[in-house]
């Protein structure tokens, strides 16, 4: 029987690791089954499908944040830490960008209905991601991410004064399901915006042909190769993993490795993606020492701690899922073994790894293709999508798939300005097939290639030091 316990390690390290191609083929995805780690299930959509617009979105999310005067610039808060700030470990946030009203000079409505879901009034855009099933809310934090997005720009006035309307479906991980929920979608809303699932190959199959604007995270084969899909975390078919390299690269030339170790839960997906790092380190010139595989189940790592500690493994990377990773960090702390480079994986980052692996979490070591919400002092448009974000989901994390919701309807309402006042599905396509370069205003890493389906292959470098997440490398921005 199979048991539940193989989607985290999959399904992050495919997105989250450093952003840099890592992919599953079609099969590979399907195998995904295990409960999701990525918490914060936002109002009125944990387990159901619905309609998010204007006003649902965590108070009164069509106004601006009291802090910050409608007619004026924002003021930036006093850089340091915050308690209350969303995302790893907290972090400064600045107010609100100036609130536009979006409805006046040429951009006013004009044409009424002029393509499906789009009417004098609003436009409105479907998401289909996993909210219920066997794996619950591991889709619910992308969805925070559009949801958020959406309220900000509805606050603004909306898009050539139309507002915007997120329409859901659920499809409970199971592919027949996200084929019915985005076929019951695609006649009613004018593109899909924010989705991401591990059976997204079903959605594709109604998608595939047709001119409707798919601004998701593709994550199958036959989701990532379509014309019409447009993801800010592009996964290329067939693509090498070049980004990857670099960053293994980097930590050997800067922390002076030359020893790797990796470790995965004995499921083809891990082990296939596993492989891949073996793959990416040799190229890197990295010795790989050490490769353990564990039980899906595996609680006591102190055995996997003492074979990279033999072996000399200086950089030691995992397809673990966040509890997996922190015990890993739990037990090479006790067996007194300090890797140069603990990079768990880039699917650590967050408050949980933090919470379980407690101080053994210090000295951690991650790359990234996106900006987080400590960095927000320095990028005024991470401090939005942090503020924004906290409103519309009171509570949840923002995580990885948070700032790709996030990113990918920014992608997606840049396409809309651009098509005018009159907005149809192919003006939308052809803005999208331009943007070769698109790093949403700062939040993701330069030269992200969404017509091109290419990732980017810049990245930072983050740390853990006194139980917070840190910026390590470089001062800002990132390292290309």
């Amino acid at each position: 029987m199979r048991r539940p316990g193989l989607a985290v390690a999959l399904v992050l390290s495919l997105s989250a690791t450093a952003g840099c191609g890592a992919r599953l083929n079609d099969d590979q995805l399907r195998a995904a089954t295990q409960r999701s780690t990525t918490g914060g299930a936002a109002p009125g959509l944990a387990g159901a499908a619905g309609d998010v617009a204007a006003g649902d979105a965590g108070g009164d999310a069509t106004q601006p944040a009291a802090s910050a005067d409608a007619g004026a610039p924002a003021a930036a808060s006093p850089a340091g830490p915050q308690s209350g700030a969303p995302g790893g470990g907290g972090g400064p946030v600045a107010t609100a960008v100036p609130i536009d009203a979006g409805t006046s000079g040429p951009c006013r409505p004009s044409g009424g209905a002029t393509d499906k879901g789009v009417s004098d009034t609003e436009v409105q855009i479907g998401n289909v991601a996993t909210i219920s099933g066997p794996v619950p809310g591991l889709g619910q934090t992308m969805v925070n991410g559009t949801k958020a997005y959406v309220a900000y720009v509805n606050a603004k006035g909306g898009v050539c004064g139309r507002k915007l309307k997120l329409v859901t479906g659920d499809d409970r991980l199971d592919t027949g399901a996200n084929r019915s929920e985005t076929a019951r979608l695609k006649d009613q809303v004018f593109a899909f915006v924010g989705s991401w699932s591990v059976v997204d190959d079903g959605g594709a199959t109604v998608l595939d042909g047709t001119n409707i604007p798919d601004v998701t995270l593709a994550l199958s084969d036959r989701r990532s190769g379509l014309a019409n899909n447009f993801s800010p975390n592009p996964i290329k078919p067939n693509a090498g993993t070049n980004g990857v390299v670099k960053m293994m690269q980097y930590f050997k030339a800067t922390y002076g490795v030359t020893k790797a170790g990796i470790v995965w839960p004995a499921q083809s997906t891990a082990k296939a993606k596993a492989m891949s790092y073996v793959n990416d380190m040799k190229a890197a010139g990295l010795q790989v020492v050490a490769q353990s595989e564990v039980a899906v189940t595996q609680t006591d790592y102190n055995g996997v701690a003492t074979q990279l500690k033999n072996a000399g493994a200086e950089l030691v990377i995992t397809a673990l899922e966040t509890t997996g990773m922190a015990r890993l960090a739990q037990a090479c702390n006790q067996q007194n073994y300090h890797p140069k480079v603990p990079y768990w994986g880039a699917q650590a980052y967050g408050q949980k790894f933090l919470q379980q692996a407690g101080s053994s979490a210090n000295g951690t070591l991650i790359g990234v293709t996106y900006a987080i919400p400590e960095d927000a002092a320095r990028t005024p448009s991470v401090a939005t999508m942090a503020q924004w974000y906290a409103r519309a989901n009171p509570g949840a994390e923002l995580d990885f798939f948070a700032i790709v919701g996030w990113a990918a309807t920014d992608m997606f309402v840049k396409a809309l300005t651009a098509a005018g006042a009159q907005p149809t599905r192919d003006k939308v396509l052809g803005a999208l097939r331009g943007y070769h370069d698109f790093d949403a205003d700062g939040v993701l890493a330069p030269h992200t290639d969404p017509a091109g389906k290419n990732p980017s292959p810049c990245f930072a470098v983050l740390g853990v030091e006194g139980g917070k997440w840190k910026r390590v490398a470089p001062a800002s921005g990132f390292i290309c």
